[in-house]
């Protein structure tokens, strides 16, 4: 079986609209969406 190292991107801070108030999210590191192909 062959793993890939797994993808991360970076996002940058940013102020968003969630659950009725704004909230600033802190710059991070995330997993690549559409990475988790759990049967291929």
């Amino acid at each position: 079986m062959h793993y890939d190292r797994p993808k991360t991107v970076h996002v940058r801070e940013y102020t968003r609209f969630r659950f009725g108030r704004f909230e600033n999210v802190c710059q991070h590191w995330r997993s690549h969406p559409g990475q988790l192909i759990l049967f291929s």
